[in-house]
């Protein structure tokens, strides 16, 4: 059974290593990336816009660069009701003046962003409503937004989607309860940083915004990697187990060839001995082994021989005492009979090599032989083309 272990204990390590390797690779091939800054993906082509385009009171913004990094400055006036200044992501495809993007594979969106002063900016999410939205009037999108906080430090923002929620002013402005706040992932039409009402007023607010990535996953690769390992696991069992019959089995042919010499009332595996008392007491018990009544004491009594010398006299030629060997006997026989006897009872071979206790004598032979009487006969050790076969 040591190869047996061996081998198996090989195959695990390596199935738990591919297990690791496959969920990985599903992993990673799971995980949805596409950059809109500063590389662009080609499947999603935006153009930049900002808000306002020309001052509005001392309310303006202004792009710095959008090399490497989007760059910009804008003032809010105070003396405005709601100043309001973006830079946005417009979708657009060359044939159209807008285009609607399916963002449903992505659930979030992640940049890193450096504010100075200290600002809270919003993200906004602009979506097409079949009730309200028309195209060529930006004012009637969809907005759905999150606020996040940035200060003279480079820090990394991620925005989960599923956070967004339209506002309440949005919702109201045009009849809608404010409950219905959930947008169209699969019909955005753009994206934008804007002021909110925490923003500084009268000053100038720098803002850095770069490393702009939409991300999501595919969980179909995770399905099937799963089910790859899965599959894995289950093939492995099914081999594990019939490695280990087979090398059960082999083991126990082994022991059945190495235990037959020591029946008795077969051969005895030592020569005719002169001296009458072994003789006596080895053909003593190699033909009452069967009686269930059989012990060290009756046979004293009926050979007339010490008990201790009886003991002796078994260690010397057997290496056994006599309760051993005399379990060695029933056993060894029980185990060829289990695999001669096809579907013998159990219980009724027990009875035959001098057991009257069948959860005993089960627990002995397995103990003896590593398995229970029944999965010893149902291995049909007894077949002949296969007692010199290597399973």
């Amino acid at each position: 059974m040591l190869a047996f272990y061996r081998k198996a204990l090989v195959a695990f390590l390596t199935l738990l290593v591919l297990t690791a390797a496959v969920l990985y690779g599903g992993f990673l091939q799971s995980r949805l990336s596409a950059s809109l800054f500063p590389a662009k993906d080609p499947a999603l082509p935006w153009a930049p816009a900002i808000e306002p385009t020309s001052p509005t009171g001392d309310t303006w913004l202004e792009v710095k660069s959008d090399v490497g990094t989007i760059d910009y400055e804008f003032v809010l006036d105070s003396e405005q009701l709601f100043p309001y200044t973006h830079y946005s992501f417009y979708f657009i495809q060359p044939d159209l003046a807008y285009r609607l993007v399916d963002l449903t594979d992505y659930d979030h969106l992640s940049f890193r962003v450096l504010c100075d002063p200290r600002n809270v900016l919003l993200f906004v999410l602009f979506s097409f409503d079949e009730e309200v939205t028309d195209p060529f009037k930006p004012e009637t999108r969809r907005v759905s937004s999150m606020a996040f906080s940035c200060n003279a430090h480079w820090q990394d923002v991620t925005i989960d989607f599923d956070e967004l929620s339209t506002p309440y002013w949005w919702l109201d402005r045009y009849g809608f309860e404010v409950s219905e706040t959930d947008y169209r992932l699969d019909k955005t039409m753009g994206l934008a940083f804007v002021n909110s009402l925490q923003s500084p007023m009268d000053q100038v607010s720098r803002v850095r915004i770069t490393d702009v990535t939409l991300k999501g996953t595919e969980p179909g690769y995770l399905y099937a990697a799963a089910a790859i390992t899965a599959a894995g696991w289950v093939l492995f069992i099914v081999w594990l187990i019939r490695l280990y019959v087979r090398a059960l089995t082999t083991g126990l042919k082994e022991k059945v060839k190495l235990d037959q010499p020591l029946m008795a009332y077969k051969k005895l595996s030592i020569e005719p001995q002169r001296d009458k008392e072994k003789d006596a007491l080895l053909r003593h018990m190699a033909t009452e082994y069967a009686n269930s009544e059989l012990s060290l004491e009756s046979t004293a009594n009926t050979l007339g021989i010490n008990r201790t010398k009886i003991n002796e006299i078994l260690r010397e030629e057997l290496g056994l005492t006599f309760t051993a060997y005399l379990k060695k006997l029933r056993l060894t026989e029980a185990a060829r009979l289990l695999s001669e006897a096809g579907e013998a009872n159990i219980s009724e071979i027990a009875y035959l090599v001098g057991y009257n206790n069948v959860s005993y004598f089960n627990k002995l032979f397995k103990a003896e032989y590593g398995c229970t009487p029944k999965t010893f006969q149902t291995l049909k050790l007894h077949d002949s083309h296969d007692d010199d076969e290597t399973p």
